[in-house]
Parts: structure tokens; sequence; C-alpha cells
């Protein structure tokens, strides 16, 4: 093994669950099945993650190629410059969204050699027969990417699902709304239903949708009482796992490998709360990681945390459920209209919590909740530079939190009975740099400010000791 080898697998990211540490292997199989299946002969879409189509494509034997994905592997592999020079070249800038610039860049070379790029990672990007785009507000590329890729693939032609999100107003009730939007989502859905059949030369078959879309509400309903084992004390599971266990929920709903996975996961923490065993030896500090992407070429950095005491029980980037009785979904056999309510359901989830609070707004009210249920002793969010629109509310987000926990007078009772009052404090941490593009990134800098972090928090421990 070459040096630079070993140096690499010194530096490999520790998981805390079995589960973790089998995602690697699932993704490579996953990539590497996209190039056998085009050489198959099956039918390939380009595709974008949380669009609610998942179980539409699948009931079409569409395979997916999820082109986010396969950026953040050439980011996590430390493999995505030459692909974002090679954006660049084509006067692409790289301000704009790394991912969509890896894509790009990749898409480019494909194309200009009539085959994979040299030593791609697990395998290479498989050209798509069609591209699934996504007229979302959550980001610009999800819009502009594939019509972009069309120049080099002017022969691959793209559906738009433009689906909504809702839009939160005070004086707006959801239910007056819902039911334009559910028409609007519905008709979107079976556009791409009509889009699928032209492309693939078959029918959907709505009995198997039905079925798919059954197994995916059960699959969510099972990540969501997964995931909030992790409120035991001490977790046994944190965020850094999480950016692992997260796969099967975003690339892979409407499986039945996706069910069983988590149901192992399910098992595996229970069985080490039962142990009380949890990600670190001895658990200090309680952290939620509050919004932003990661770093995906430096997930070490969840370990770096872990070695001083601290863990992340739970984060709002990637965890896209809530169990689905909450959703407020009617009862209905239209497999199109359950994926439709389903997305309103999840997006507008928190717009009535949001209204019983002044100044508050949903994103907010979801960081309370956690920072309530998980005991949070702190917030961590990541400003990544080349992905402004999901970003750019992080810091606002924070300001608010701080006007709630200022900190601010707590009745306790203490063990004598007597009431007193504590004062809540929550620090917080702002990381800075991008998901993919490693030149934005000091590692240096990145740990001398979780050391000053790490020592507020203690600082804090120390206050709260000292009123006692």
């Amino acid at each position: 093994m070459a040096e630079e080898e070993k140096k690499q697998e010194r530096k490999k990211r520790r998981t805390a669950t079995e589960a973790a540490s089998s995602i690697g292997a699932m993704v490579k199989a996953a990539i590497g099945g996209t190039v056998k299946a085009k050489e198959e002969g099956k039918k390939l879409a380009y595709s974008f993650i949380v669009c609610s189509y998942d179980e539409i494509i699948r009931a079409m034997d569409v395979v997916p190629v999820w082109t986010e994905n396969y950026a953040g592997v050439c980011g996590a592999k430390r493999d995505a410059e030459r692909f974002l020079e090679r954006a660049e070249s084509q006067s692409f800038s790289r301000s704009l969204c790394t991912y969509a610039l890896c894509g790009l860049g990749f898409d480019q070379w494909r194309e200009e050699l009539g085959e994979m790029p040299p030593d791609a990672p697990w395998g290479g990007q498989a050209r798509p027969d069609f591209m699934l785009s996504s007229g979302q507000i959550l980001c610009d590329p999800r819009n502009k990417w594939y019509q972009a890729a069309q120049q080099y693939m002017p022969d691959v032609p793209i559906y738009d699902v433009g689906l909504p999100y809702p839009l939160y107003e005070d004086d707006i009730e959801v239910a007056d709304v819902q039911d334009y939007y559910i028409k609007y989502i519905v008709a979107e859905l079976r556009g791409l239903v009509k889009f699928l059949e032209e492309q693939t030369g078959k029918k959907m078959d709505y009995d198997r949708l039905s079925e798919l879309v059954d197994l995916g509400e059960r699959t969510w309903n099972l990540i969501w009482e997964t995931y909030e084992l992790r409120r035991a004390v001490p977790t046994p599971m944190g965020t850094g796992d999480a950016m692992n266990t997260m796969v099967p929920m975003v690339f892979m709903m409407g499986t039945q490998e996706a069910y069983d996975f988590y149901l192992d996961l399910n098992k595996e923490l229970k069985d080490k709360i039962a142990r009380k065993e949890g990600v670190v030896e001895d658990e200090k500090y309680r952290l939620l990681w509050g919004g932003g992407l990661p770093s995906w070429f430096a997930l070490t950095d969840f370990n770096y945390f872990n070695s001083k005491g601290a863990v992340f029980p739970v984060e709002t980037t990637y965890r896209m459920i809530e169990p689905i009785y909450r959703l407020n979904m009617p009862d209905t056999n239209d497999p199109i209209e359950r994926l439709a309510w389903r997305w309103l359901g999840y997006w507008t989830y928190w717009y009535d919590k949001a209204k019983k609070r002044p100044g508050s707004e949903p994103d907010v009210e979801r960081l309370i909740q956690y920072i309530e249920d998980y005991q949070i002793d702190g917030v961590v969010m990541h400003e990544a530079f080349s992905c402004r629109t999901w970003h750019l509310g992080l810091i606002w987000q924070l300001n608010q939190l701080r006007k709630i926990y200022k900190p601010i007078p707590v009745l306790i009772l203490g063990q004598d009975g007597k009431k007193g009052e504590e004062k809540r404090e929550l620090p917080s941490l702002i990381l800075e740099s991008d998901i993919i593009d490693i030149s934005t990134y000091s590692e240096v800098d990145t740990r001398n400010r979780i050391d000053a972090f790490i020592e507020t928090l203690e600082q804090v421990r120390k206050n709260k000791a000292d009123r006692r």
C-alpha cells in the first residue's frame, strides 16, 4: 500500500454503529449498479433526492442516477477538484453549487471522451436516458443543472417536476389552501407518470405503485421511530453516523432493502441502549447539528467533537421524516394522492406550532423542539459557501434562538423542595467551508473553532454548577 493510501486509511472516519459502516459498500454497489443497468439496456434517469417521486420511478422500473450523491462521493473521496476545474473551463463560476459543477464537469468529460473519465470514483456516473429536474424553492440547480447538462447531451430529454414548498404566512391557515396545493402536486406527479410512460413505452401499474407507497410509508414511520431512539442518554448514534444512515432514506425509498436496513438499525440502537453504550465513553455535551450540509471531505470533524466528549444526538439535515399519522393525511386509495399529501404534510408540519410563538417560524420551531426533546447543550451549523439558498437563513435562525435562550430564567425545583431559578444558556458555533470544494477548508482553523466552542460549553456548565 502506497504511503498516501496509508495516510488516507488512518484518516477514515470512525463510526459508532455497524449500520453506518455498511453504507459505503451500499452506495458503491448502487453507483456500480447504474453502470451495469445501462449495459443491460434499462432506462436510467438523472434524479434529485427528496422529490417525492421515488416510488413512481421504481414502479416504472426506471433506475435512478442520483447526481447529488455522486458529487458527494467525489467530495468524500477528495477527488472532486478535477471535475470542478473542468466545469470552470466551460465558463461556469466556482461560486455556483459545487454539486452541480462537479456533475457538469463529469458529464462534459464523459461525453468528450465517449467513455468514463479516467479513474472515475466507484466506476463513474452513467449516462441517463432522461433527466428529472425539480422546480422547487429549495435550490437553484434543481431547475437549471440538467438544462445546463443538455449542452453536452442534447438528445436527453428533461421533465421538470414542479413540486412547491408551501409558503409560510402568519395570516394563512394550511387548511384553507391545502386543497389547492394537493391538486397542483397531483397534476405534476401525473404529468411525470405520463412522461415516463412515453419514455419507457410501458404503462404505469397502479397496483404495484400502491404497494410501493405502502412500503415507503412503513419505512418512513420506522425511520422516525429509529431516530427517536437517539434521545437516550448516552445517545447510541450521532450525526456523523446519520450522514451515512440517511442514504436509504433519500436514495432508496420504496425498496425492501431500505426497510430492512432501518429494521436492523432499530435493533442495533435498542441493543446499544440496553447496554448503555454511547457514541463516546464519557458523554459530556449534547449538541444539535442545526442546519447545513456537511463538508463531505471532512466528516472526521465529527470524530474530533467526539474526542472532546461532545455528541450529536439529533440533526435537521437529512432528517426528512415525521410520522405519517401526524401529517393529517386523509384516507385515499390513490397512490399519487398519497404521495402528494405526504409531501404537503411534511413541509407544513411545523406551521401551526410556529404561529403559537410570536416572531417564530417553522424552522426555528423545529430547532426548539429538538433542543428540548434531546436535552441539547449547544447548536452547531455549517455555512457552505456554494449552497446559498438552503444555508441563507441559518444565521437568522440562530439569532432567533438567542432571543429565546439568551439566557432566560428557568424555574427549577431543588432537592430541598424549594423553587429556584436557573439561567438557560445555549452556545452556538458556525463552521464555514463547502460541501465538496476542499480548497475552502482549513482543518487547523476548524479544529481551533471547535476547541473554543468546547471551552464555552465547559464554562456554561461550570456557571450552572456554581448557581446551584
